[in-house]
């Protein structure tokens, strides 16, 4: 699956990323859209030290 990767600040990738097991009780979505909010927005910056490189963003 693709998966929007921060790997440095200002730079992220789209990457292909393994599709996660599941275990009972959890289920995988298909998303068509998503938002970027202002904690996002801080590790593009490289404003968030708590964001590492290789994070995928979004939530």
């Amino acid at each position: 699956m693709q998966a929007l990767v921060y790997t440095q600040a200002q730079e992220l990738q789209l990457q292909q990323r393994p599709r996660p097991e599941l275990v009972a009780g959890e289920v995988l979505l298909k998303i068509d859209a998503v938002g970027i909010c202002g904690s996002d927005l801080h590790a593009w910056h490289g404003h968030d030290p708590r964001r590492k490189p290789g994070l995928v963003l979004g939530h």
